[in-house]
């Protein structure tokens, strides 16, 4: 048998629906409605004083067809450019603006969903200023705070009977910023990290001093401020000839001419221990 709705519950259910339906119209999921692409799979092809050359994947994530670069095709003034952060370069980290700069004059014709793999860029560091340090006032006033340079990690990539090349990480773990290069245009007064030959895995005074770098603007760095929590990442040839049995091992020390203001000088060394 039906059941036939009384005229007094018809209008409450009408009434009922009017006040939900605020409800219902916000529980549905935000379109969004713009140009979107989303750059991935970072790799460096090589990379120059001046210039970076990556190797990239682009993919279309909004809605729309995107086409910009080639003549009489403007870039778009609402494209939103998202980057897969953790693959990124350690030289561009904290500096990812050069790379959105980057894209937006390369030559990009894609469809809604498509995606370009392996495709090149190069960026130029000609015009890389140090903005971050507007950012940074431990750099000006003490007080507010330090930068505390450490090594993250410390490995060898090639071990002959002459040389042995090692890769490794800095870190700043400080709450400012850390100004690596000096005021000269010498390298002298930069950042500099020494490598010793030792018998234990801790700096003595009885370690032999075997090689060192300064740190160079354009590779290790691009403008010579390394913000809290951002890494440095580079390289080192160590001639081998002041190595004997009774030093086997390696001891990294970062900053031995003290040009970096820091929180702790204590934890400026890495030990690798190393078999003759």
């Amino acid at each position: 048998m039906k059941k036939h709705l009384s005229p007094s519950n018809s209008k409450f259910q009408t009434l009922l629906l009017l006040l939900l339906l605020p409800c219902l119209l916000q529980a549905q999921p935000a379109i969004y409605k713009g140009l979107r692409v989303s750059l991935f799979g970072f790799e460096t092809i090589k990379q120059a004083p001046k210039s970076l050359t990556l190797r990239y994947n682009i993919a279309n994530t909004g809605r729309y067809p995107l086409a910009y670069g080639k003549s009489g095709e403007a870039l778009p003034p609402s494209l939103v450019i998202e980057l897969d952060t953790q693959a990124v370069p350690l030289v561009l980290r904290g500096r990812e603006h050069l790379l959105c700069e980057a894209i937006k004059k390369e030559k990009i014709n894609l469809p809604p969903g498509g995606v370009r793999k392996k495709l090149e860029m190069k960026i130029n560091f000609q015009d890389v200023t140090p903005d971050s340090l507007s950012h940074t006032p431990s750099l000006q006033n003490p007080l507010d705070g330090c930068p505390d340079l450490v090594f993250d990690t410390v490995f060898i990539t090639q071990y002959t009977d002459k040389k042995m090349t090692l890769d490794y990480v800095v870190r700043n773990r400080g709450n400012q910023s850390a100004r690596l290069l000096g005021d000269s245009p010498s390298r002298e007064d930069n950042l500099a990290i020494n490598v010793y030959f030792s018998g234990s895995l801790r700096l003595t005074r009885g370690a032999v001093l075997g090689d060192g770098i300064f740190v160079r603007e354009g590779r290790e760095t691009l403008d010579g401020v390394l913000l809290p929590g951002q890494q440095l990442q580079g390289s080192l040839v160590v001639n081998l000839k002041d190595r004997t049995s009774f030093s086997p091992n390696l001891i990294l020390e970062l900053d031995p001419f003290q040009t970096v203001r820091e929180c702790d000088k204590a934890n400026n060394t890495w030990g690798v221990k190393v078999e003759f």
